[in-house]
């Protein structure tokens, strides 16, 4: 048997952050040589993290990656590495993975296809490499499989592996029998288990061991990768990282029988007829590499991972599909923030202005699980003083039930909690706006309300200036959709937690953590309809419309891209309680709202995105900001169920 130990690696990078990430690099490749792995993969641009954007334009970057990956090389004696980095070659900048061998780099593998949709603009910052091999420093690079002393490696970079035409099926026709990848895939609730699949199947097909290594945390401001990790065998997967750790970086690994591998393929007549077929794939170059014994890994080891009985599936435990959506959401969150707040590193306190509504509540959650997370969890007990909450009380307007629910819910998570009046700002505020119109009866209602949250914009901003705080924006994606925020008020802040967050998965996710965690006071803050509170008895679905069909708009509209009538005709089958006419007064009045509030999306704060639905025009969202919507209208007014 050859007996190999193959590593995944999960790491949390920053970027452009070399000294960091080459540590984080050094801390799991020693500790993958002391488990005994032959061949570690760690992930996509590991070494200078991914989100580059236009950074990748500055030649600097390619030259700093190439000197710190041969620096970093040495470390490298006695193991096999795949390290991601951007090189510059003929004025083209590429997405590479160098394999390390016997503390030097023995080749490049370039990324071949770049996606360009959703959160992704690779196409606009990489070039895509075609076929063939070429040198970059003397080393060869492009279409490479490596001749190691255990058997023959190859790699992909992350959306090969998702291409009809991936670059494993010729590489593994030039007798590749482990195919590595290295990703920077973001986060989206369950979408691991999407991933496990893809990879068991990839391993299966192609009669290959197959490695997938994914990036971990936020590496810039935005996207969230959930690390985890797999390799499989062509019969199943033999090891899985754990997804959204805290730690900066996890480790997994297995035994895998490259004979097996062998066996497998002489067995398989339609491999061979595939592989012997000219038409399979493109050539690509074999690099021998030969130096460095090979120590089989233990059979001990190998034998532990087999399961009780060959002949009766493995037992799954029963899972709740919503519960394990609704954690892995949370656990992201949680994870986004933490990174934000610890990678930026200027801030000492996390600030949230508390409503006693539901959105601010997830927000301070949110805040005390990041808060507990900080610097590895090490200082977990101390993670109230890490966190400061408000309560901004208009006289008028802001009832009872709210400022007590804030202040519990305060007093639940044992963070500090103070009550402070916007009241006189507020008389003077109208004061000169009336000032300014000529009159007071010249004030609109709309006015009257938005200075109340400027007011509190202004208030946390200076608040946060004193504390060196974190201030976090409450706002959802579904406020979001329809502009049902203060330019100036409720959106200002450091960094929005919730902003990709629909309002009816932010009342899910709290009705599931008042059971996980056992706040009842999240009980009462779900009994309290929503409102801005800038009003008499002001209802935020009086104002717009129910939530759950509001979110039913966002998805068919925002995300499916169906028509408006069509839109339309699905709300009557789902929303049957609802009169079929109000509900097309509800998605005109949506469509208008969506349609003339792009200009506010452009304005929001910083925030994390993990749903694929995304409305951040900086990420995965570009909507016009002028634009008539006149003959979507007209179609919907005209449509019949």
């Amino acid at each position: 048997m050859r007996l190999v130990r193959v590593g995944v690696a999960a790491t949390s990078m920053t970027v452009g952050d070399f000294k960091g990430n080459s540590r984080i690099l050094g801390e799991v490749i020693a500790a993958a040589r002391e488990q005994g792995v032959h061949l570690l993969v760690t992930p996509e641009l590991s070494l200078s993290g991914y989100s580059l954007e236009d950074k990748v334009f500055w030649p600097d970057l390619s030259r700093k990656s190439w000197e710190v990956l041969n620096e970093l090389a040495p470390e490298c004696k006695g193991i096999d590495v795949f390290i991601g980095l951007p090189i510059r070659l003929r004025s083209m900048m590429y997405n590479a993975m160098a394999l390390v061998h016997d503390g030097r780099v023995a080749g490049l593998i370039l990324k071949m296809y770049l996606p360009t949709y959703s959160i992704f603009y690779e196409g606009r910052n990489w070039a895509a490499w075609d076929h063939g091999v070429t040198e970059y420093h003397g080393v060869p690079v492009g279409d490479l499989v490596f001749e190691l002393p255990y058997g023959v490696v190859s790699g992909e970079i992350c959306e090969d592996m998702w291409s009809r035409q991936s670059p494993a099926h010729a590489r593994v026709q030039a007798g590749a029998e482990i195919i590595c990848n290295a990703s920077a895939s973001p986060f989206v609730p369950l979408k691991n288990a999407a991933r496990r699949r893809m990879i068991q199947n990839a391993a299966a097909n192609l009669v290959c061991v197959y490695a997938y290594s994914n990036m971990l945390g936020c590496d810039n401001s935005r996207l969230i990768f959930d690390g985890g990790g797999f390799i499989s065998t062509p019969e199943g997967i033999a090891a899985e990282g754990p997804a959204l750790a805290k730690a900066p970086w996890t480790l997994a690994s297995a035994v895998v029988d490259l004979d097996d591998v062998a066996r497998m393929r002489s067995e398989n007549s339609t491999w061979r007829q595939d592989a012997a077929d000219p038409g399979f794939g493109w050539d690509a170059e074999r690099i021998a590499l030969s130096n460095g014994a090979f120590s089989p890994a233990p059979i001990a080891d190998f034998a532990a991972q087999m399961p009780d009985s060959f002949f009766m599936g493995e037992p799954t435990p029963a899972r709740d599909d919503a519960s394990a959506y609704l954690d892995e959401l949370f656990d992201a969150l949680v994870l986004g923030l933490r990174d934000y707040y610890e990678k930026v590193g200027v801030f000492k306190r996390f600030l949230v202005a508390l409503s006693g509504g539901r959105d601010s509540a997830l927000c301070l959650l949110i805040a005390v699980h990041a808060a507990k997370a900080l610097n590895g969890g090490k200082e977990a007990a101390r993670y109230a003083e890490r966190i400061r909450t408000v309560y901004l009380a208009h006289d008028v307007y802001s009832s009872s039930a709210t400022s007590e629910a804030a202040r519990r819910l305060a007093e639940a998570l044992g963070v500090p909690f103070r009550v402070v009046s916007i009241s006189e700002e507020a008389e003077v505020a109208e004061d000169k706006a009336a000032e300014m119109l000529g009159g007071e009866a010249e004030v609109s209602p709309i006015a009257r309300q938005n200075l109340q949250a400027r007011i509190r914009g202004n208030m946390v901003l200076n608040w946060a200036n004193s504390m060196e705080g974190l201030v976090l924006v409450t706002s959802n994606l579904s406020e979001a959709a329809v502009g049902y925020t203060t330019t100036g008020g409720d959106n200002q802040g450091g960094y929005c937690p919730i902003a990709n967050v629909p309002k009816t998965v932010v009342t899910q996710l709290l009705e599931h953590l008042a059971k996980r965690e056992g706040l009842h006071v999240l009980e009462e803050i779900l009994a309290i309809p929503p409102s801005a509170e800038l009003a008499n008895d002001q209802s935020d679905e009086e104002d717009l419309m129910p939530y759950v069909v509001l979110d039913d708009l966002l998805y068919l509209y925002g995300r499916r891209r169906m028509a408006l009538a069509d839109c339309w005709r699905v709300l009557c089958h789902r929303r049957p309680s609802h009169d079929p006419e109000q509900l097309r007064v509800w998605t005109a009045t949506f469509a208008r709202l969506f349609a003339q509030n792009q200009w506010k999306r452009e304005q929001l704060p910083v925030a994390m995105k993990v749903m694929e639905l995304d409305l951040d025009p900086k990420t995965g969202f570009r909507f016009p900001v002028t634009q008539r919507i006149d003959h979507e209208l007209e179609a919907l007014n005209e449509a019949e169920l």
